[in-house]
């Protein structure tokens, strides 16, 4: 989240990753921000999958204010399943969980706000960190879903060329079409003059055969 957060990774045996999340002013926030009202990290991968992740300083609803919520985000249109850790001071939960797509897991109630104050897990600066550690990934297998979602924006390119097409095939048309018009007004307007000069002619050829 850009101002609040410092953010890093470390890959370790091309296996396993850990991102560091520092909030800044973490401890004003757990005493001023309204339950439900988020951190959140800038989007990293693991494998072929997006996610990040979602830190609530005042609960993530009423009912949990005076907590801390944490939660990892899928932000992918498949699901995954992951061996996730996350880590704030001493507090340290584990979880082996199946994320659907465009979904979370978490704790809405990982650890108290005494319990930060007291562990010292606030730095000098008051300033939290949290560390998300992913250690294995299962995703979905479909059909290949960047590729979809490419072929899909093609697609829609592809509509909006052809909508402009007829758009100025329409305005070609009513051109065309006030144009035949005008042509018909002109003619009918000449019409008259053209039928005297014709009755003149026949009569002047009418007397020279007198």
């Amino acid at each position: 989240m850009p101002g609040i957060t410092e953010e890093w990774k470390i890959f370790r045996d091309g296996q396993q990753l850990e991102y560091f999340i520092k909030i800044s002013g973490f401890e004003n926030k757990m005493q001023t921000w309204r339950p439900g009202r988020e951190v959140w990290s800038k989007v990293f991968c693991h494998g072929e999958s997006e996610f990040s992740v979602d830190i609530y300083p005042n609960g993530n609803e009423k009912r949990n204010k005076k907590h801390i919520s944490v939660y990892l985000v899928n932000r992918n249109d498949w699901d995954v399943k992951v061996h996730v850790n996350f880590s704030i001071g001493r507090h340290y939960r584990k979880e082996y969980h199946k994320i659907g797509a465009n979904s979370s897991m978490g704790w809405e109630r990982f650890c108290e706000h005494q319990d930060i104050l007291a562990d010292t897990a606030l730095d000098a600066e008051g300033k939290l960190t949290t560390t998300v550690t992913i250690s294995a990934i299962w995703e979905e297998v479909i059909c290949d879903g960047k590729v979809t979602k490419k072929l899909l924006e093609e697609t829609k390119e592809d509509v909006e060329d052809l909508k402009s097409e007829i758009t100025d095939l329409k305005k070609e048309i009513k051109s065309l079409t006030s144009k035949t018009e005008s042509g018909r007004k002109e003619t009918k307007k000449m019409l008259p003059e053209t039928q005297n000069e014709l009755a003149c002619l026949r009569s002047e050829v009418a007397d020279l055969k007198d």
